[in-house]
């Protein structure tokens, strides 16, 4: 489909079903009937009552510079055939001229929509061509509710410049979006995406395409999306949403679990993580990781990423474990998934290790597991914190009455092989 021009999008679009506000009807209503249904709110205005052209400048300099370069440059002060020219849409300026400022003046965005309808129709009501899809929904309102043209169109639109392209947008807020658009059926959002049809389907989100706001509960209503042939403006994208705001779009559902319960004070959340960093809306049910928990987490922590790649590791890379076997990304009790990983988060899988002994190696219950041995991994056998045993014995046992320059005292372990307790020995003898 051939796209539409800019002027089209603002000069046309924004009146092209205003002649076709029937709700239920199906058909366009004549030009007398638009034109009954939005009155010209200056049509009793005498010509008295309007001032020059140019003096509205002499005090908006700057709105005027803005208009000549917008799409309603026709109508800019002082320029030939203005006519009435800022006056067409902010009404009769010769009372607000003459209180200095002071007096009565039409704001398009604080006055009634059908009064500011009924200004814009001035000029386009005979653009009565084939309506844009969702404008006859979208105008009319739920309930008959009559919506302004300036919600989604600006007058004083720059068409040179790129951040003024568009009437509105980026959204970055569902709540924001929601002030100005309303939900359309998922069916419709499938039409133009096809390819999330079926992920979908496979997702825990599944049911949402059947819901009043279907897509839209996460990438907000989506009535101005569809109108204006998908501008990624006017639809919620979560990847551009500050992680506060996503996190505000996951709660709605999500807030009540178990792991989101624990995410508000979690290292995560401190550090400003968004949701969708990891996860993926649209993935499969149970699987919504956007990658390999190596690859993933190892995308943020490249320094653990790297001791994975030792020679001496957890293999985490190999896919043996994950990231999640000890750590709880939503956790708020630490870094690890238990508060006390020097014992427990080792010991669910090196049970053995824990005992209980009689008599234990202390270290275990003040430093823990990590006091001896690198958990991600380490160039040293065992992932131990030293290339040797007796370095590491002695970076707590300093004192010792052996004589270190025998051979026979070089490795600790040698008599005490009971290292990580005993039920025999207070000294771990063999």
């Amino acid at each position: 489909m051939r796209r539409r021009g800019p002027f089209v999008v603002l000069g046309v679009v924004g009146f092209i079903a205003l002649g076709a506000v029937v709700r239920g009807g199906g058909k366009f209503d004549s030009a007398d009937a638009i034109r009954a249904r939005f009155p010209d709110p200056d049509a009793a205005a005498a010509s008295a009552d309007y001032i020059g052209s140019a003096e509205c400048e002499d005090c908006h300099e700057d709105r005027g510079k803005s208009l000549r370069a917008s799409f309603h440059a026709s109508l800019a002060p002082g320029e030939a055939g203005a006519g009435r020219a800022c006056q067409q849409c902010h009404g009769p300026g010769r009372a607000h001229a003459d209180e200095a400022g002071d007096g009565p003046i039409r704001n398009p965005g604080k006055v009634p929509a059908r009064e500011i309808d009924g200004a814009c129709l001035r000029c386009h009501l005979p653009v009565l061509a084939a309506p844009v899809r969702g404008h006859r929904e979208w105008v009319a309102g739920p309930a008959g509710e009559v919506r302004s043209c300036v919600q989604c169109h600006r007058i004083h639109v720059d068409r040179a410049a790129k951040e003024f392209d568009d009437a509105l947008g980026p959204f970055v807020k569902v709540e924001d979006l929601a002030k100005v658009a309303v939900h359309v059926p998922g069916a419709r959002c499938i039409e133009c995406h096809p390819g999330f049809h079926p992920r979908m389907d496979r997702s825990g989100h599944r049911d949402l395409r059947g819901g009043d706001a279907a897509c839209g509960t996460c990438h907000g209503p989506g009535s101005l999306h569809a109108a204006s042939g998908g501008d990624p403006k006017k639809i919620v994208h979560p990847g551009r949403q500050s992680p506060p705001a996503v996190a505000d779009s996951c709660n709605r559902c999500h807030g009540s679990t178990a792991a989101l319960a624990r995410w508000t004070c979690s290292e995560h959340a401190k550090e400003g993580t968004s949701c969708v960093v990891c996860h993926d809306a649209n993935g499969p049910e149970g699987k919504t990781l956007r990658g390999s928990e190596f690859a993933l987490c190892g995308s943020c922590h490249l320094d653990v990423k790297a001791r994975f790649l030792l020679p001496n590791r957890h293999r985490v890379a190999e896919g043996r474990m994950g990231c999640t076997n000890c750590h709880d990304p939503h956790g708020n009790t630490g870094k690890v998934r238990d508060k006390d990983l020097r014992t427990r988060a080792c010991l669910e899988c090196h049970g053995e290790k824990g005992g209980p002994f009689l008599y234990d190696h202390g270290i275990k219950r003040t430093e823990g597991c990590v006091a001896c041995h690198d958990p991600h991994g380490g160039p040293n056998r065992r992932m131990l914190a030293y290339p040797d045993t007796r370095s590491l014995c002695l970076s707590c046992h300093a004192e010792t009455f052996h004589d270190l320059g025998d051979a026979k005292y070089r490795n600790c372990l040698s008599c005490h092989i009971e290292i990580h307790g005993s039920d025999l020995d207070r000294r771990f003898l063999r």
